[in-house]
């Protein structure tokens, strides 16, 4: 269900785009598209890597894991599409804001829904403190990942096509951080409106409603959601 609601969110947010390109003839918000499409990616890498620690915790998980660190900075990097919100007039304002916030609303629901997952598998390791500490650490790193997208201009591809030129710019980015206040700035904001926002769509999927029976006896319903792994999923099924 959860999938198919995004499936429908993405068709939603492709629709408007397409309606202002057939109305108007500008194309210019086209990349929307494809930045879209990239934030499905750590849903896909954290979705198989979920699939695979249910049976066991080997090298793929991890490769799966990585790759979806790797790529998870582009589901809040739409976030930050709003700055060419006017740049393009052909369409009312009021529609282009709408659009650009159903893209980014989308992409980061995409981005939470993959650290969802990636929280049960470690939680199922290392346990619930750890877990958090772990998101914690990935929102942080997607807010960095955010700001070298936005303001470096790097991407994901970057990292595997010139690692050695994004290491070297990483380096002297954090060499003398006072020397780069708006990166000090991302991370700090960025990382605290991730971590609020996370943390209240955790809280709904961990939601327990009290129902009461017909006799008077209550009964628990869990919001849906992906279940818990148990430790003894991640030791292997024979």
């Amino acid at each position: 269900m959860v999938v198919l609601a995004l499936l429908a969110a993405s068709a939603l947010c492709v629709a408007t785009l397409e309606l202002r390109i057939e109305r108007t003839g500008d194309s210019f918000y086209r990349f929307l598209i494809w930045n879209l499409f990239l934030a499905w990616v750590p849903l896909a890498c954290a979705a198989a890597a979920f699939v695979r620690a249910r049976r066991r915790v080997d090298a793929l998980v991890v490769a799966l894991l990585l790759l979806w660190l790797l790529f998870f900075p582009n589901a809040p990097y739409m976030l930050t599409d709003f700055i060419h919100v006017g740049e393009s007039p052909s369409a009312p304002l009021w529609y282009d804001a709408l659009m650009l916030s159903s893209f980014a609303w989308t992409a980061l629901l995409l981005g939470f829904a993959s650290l969802y997952l990636v929280q049960l598998i470690v939680r199922s390791i290392v346990g619930a403190a750890w877990s958090w500490a772990v998101v914690a650490l990935a929102l942080a790193l997607a807010s960095f990942g955010v700001y070298l997208g936005r303001f470096v201009r790097f991407n994901s591809w970057d990292a595997l096509l010139r690692p050695r030129r994004v290491a070297h710019v990483i380096s002297n980015q954090l060499e003398d951080p006072f020397q780069h206040p708006r990166m000090g700035a991302v991370l700090v904001v960025l990382t605290a409106f991730l971590l609020v926002g996370y943390g209240v769509l955790y809280a709904f999927l961990e939601l327990r409603l009290e129902l009461q029976e017909p006799g008077g006896a209550p009964r628990s319903s869990r919001a849906p959601g992906p279940s818990p792994l148990r430790r003894t999923d991640l030791r292997g099924r024979r």
